[in-house]
């Protein structure tokens, strides 16, 4: 009997043990530099697609067409991509995963709820820290 809950224990102790080693701390989340969020009452004709803006001139056409007057923030393209998502409802979050190997994959969540105007994320990211965002070289 004591021989059968000795064994019983050293599994218990095992098991504990293996569970302690694998809580180990993974990496960090990649978080982006910089993010602007924000909403436009401007009527936007059709979608816009989330997309990976590489130079000034994409970026500066991209909040024209959301009906920004100016720069939503400045980023310096030599080193800075950007990732831009849009939606009508009425929050939108960026989220982000290192699928290893420099390559990063950038998503957006937003609401269902429709509202008036649009909704804007624009998050930056390091060009030194990344080989790939969403594919994009």
């Amino acid at each position: 009997m004591i021989s059968s809950f000795g064994s019983v224990l050293v599994g218990i102790g095992m098991l504990t043990t293996g569970i302690c080693v694998a809580d180990e701390p993974g990496k960090p989340d990649p978080q982006p530099l910089r993010q602007f969020d924000g909403s436009t009452a401007e009527d936007v004709s059709g979608p816009i697609p989330e997309q990976v803006i590489l130079d000034q001139a994409s970026y500066q056409n991209a909040w024209n067409r959301l009906g920004l007057k100016e720069s939503p923030g400045s980023v310096d393209f030599a080193h800075e991509a950007v990732f831009l998502s849009t939606t009508r409802g009425s929050r939108i979050t960026l989220r982000w995963r290192n699928e290893g190997e420099g390559r990063l994959r950038v998503s957006a969540i937003s609401t269902r709820d429709i509202r008036p105007g649009l909704r804007y994320v624009f998050g930056v990211f390091s060009k030194n820290e990344w080989k790939q965002i969403n594919g994009n070289p």
